[in-house]
């Protein structure tokens, strides 16, 4: 109902009328308001003139709200002709890219990955399909695409595309379709019309880690690294190596988590490293020859934060390789200093590929397992698990945000870890049976055994 105001003169006389409503709600569930002011009406009594001016309001509210009514649906029509005269390329290009990819809620290496994806999808469609409509894809459209990602699409190097990669392409293409869902653009999802069986799967992975023994070695030959000519001829530290290695395999911090470490992050009262930042290294313009490396620092807040408990002797490395930073830089560094830093600036943190670079060397110098620093993040997991630590111990040391990822990957390791285990006992109980097991395949055993 409309509220009434008399307007009045200097004298205190009524003039007019002035009407306000709230004549509905906008696409955002916003209150539309509408307002006007009439003449006071002449010729009527006080009480009549309270009549005619409640009935001219309320006639004047209905008029507004069939008004805007009317305009809202022919709206609403022409968004609706709009919406069904798009084609996938455009909706990509128009709307999902615009608004949900860069969107500012993802990392340079996400929005790259997504364009990358997006591109493709948007070739193949602009190619095989062009006169499709968003709203016209249904699941037979899927299958062509998925055929044709396993049959026809190849790489810049010319290779077929991979499991893992003909996933991507078909978690992306489900992604735009829940996006035009959520916006009415479309009413259902072709994507998940597709039967399980037609779905593609990621190429299997067993997860690579190091067994306590393994573990150990790995860990061993870090002290004999000092003594290697290496680091004096590459300007770099064998303490520096030795705890960066440490600090992975001791808590398992991804690799963005360990360079985004600043040295206020450690807790040394509580003994506790904070996990506040990931560093990711922003995907370059290929058609540059050569492009300038650009990194990203996402900083976590509130309870983002992870908190990584170290022991004493972790502790004790980091901080003799705080003082050995300090002596390099010549004077006391100030809190937001990085722990791992460039070799100019101790203010800027070392590129996120820096890890897997030196990893790769050292494995070669030691000829250890080819590990890389996320498979030492593995590692923390399985020894944790082996030290008898509960799923959810484990997802809160590296940070899961779902247990079932937790559950995804270290039950598997602790399958693998028992079978090395019975291994084992065979092994001490009929070693000439294990060692000729161990030769041979599976289908040779079942052969043998056949026989």
């Amino acid at each position: 109902m409309a509220t009434i105001k008399a307007n009045k003169n200097k004298n205190g006389e009524v003039v007019g009328y002035r009407f306000r409503a709230c004549i509905g709600r906008d696409e955002q569930f916003k209150q539309v308001w509408r307002s006007c002011t009439i003449p006071r009406p002449e010729g009527f009594t006080p009480k009549k003139e309270e009549k005619e001016v409640k009935r001219l309001a309320d006639d004047w509210e209905k008029e507004q709200r069939d008004e805007y009514e009317k305009n809202k649906s022919k709206e609403a029509e022409e968004r609706r002709k709009e919406k069904n005269r798009l084609t996938i390329p455009e909706f990509i290009e128009r709307t999902w890219l615009t608004k949900h990819v860069n969107n500012g809620d993802h990392t340079p290496a996400t929005v790259a990955f997504y364009m990358e994806m997006g591109e493709n999808i948007k070739a193949y469609f602009l190619d095989r399909k062009p006169k499709t409509k968003l709203h016209d894809v249904n699941k037979e459209d899927v299958l062509d695409y998925l055929a044709y990602l396993r049959k026809e699409a190849k790489t810049r190097r010319g290779t077929p595309y991979s499991k893992t990669t003909i996933q991507h392409h078909f978690s992306t293409l489900r992604n735009i379709f829940e996006y035009a869902v959520y916006l009415d653009y479309v009413a259902e999802n072709p994507c998940k019309k597709i039967k399980q069986s037609d779905k593609p799967k990621r190429g299997d992975h067993e997860i690579d880690f190091l067994d306590e023994e393994e573990s150990i070695r790995f860990l061993a030959c870090l002290d004999s690294e000092k003594e290697l000519e290496y680091w004096k001829t590459n300007n770099g530290s064998a303490l520096y190596w030795k705890t960066l290695v440490s600090t992975l395999i001791m808590t398992g911090l991804r690799r963005g988590e360990l360079v985004g470490l600043q040295w206020r992050d450690i807790d040394k009262k509580n003994m506790l490293i904070h996990v506040r930042r990931n560093v990711t290294l922003e995907v370059p313009d290929k058609t540059e020859k050569d492009p300038e490396k650009k990194i990203h620092i996402g900083e976590s807040k509130g309870k983002t934060i992870r908190e990584s408990p170290i022991t004493k002797y972790l502790l004790d490395m980091l901080l003799a390789h705080k003082a050995e930073q300090e002596k390099r830089f010549g004077g006391v560094l100030l809190p937001g200093a990085f722990v791992f830093c460039r070799s100019d600036n101790p203010y800027l943190p070392i590129y996120p590929t820096e890890p897997t670079r030196l990893m790769g060397k050292y494995v070669k110098r030691h000829n250890l397992p080819n590990v890389s620093p996320h498979d030492l993040r593995h590692t923390a997991g399985y020894l944790a698990k082996a030290g008898g630590a509960d799923m959810k111990d484990i997802q809160a040391l590296l940070g899961h945000k779902d247990p079932a990822m937790t559950q995804k990957f270290y039950v598997g390791i602790t399958e693998k870890a028992q079978r090395k285990t019975i291994a084992g006992i065979e092994k001490i109980l009929r070693p000439s049976e294990a060692e000729t097991d161990s030769s041979e395949t599976g289908e040779d055993t079942k052969e043998k055994a056949a026989k």
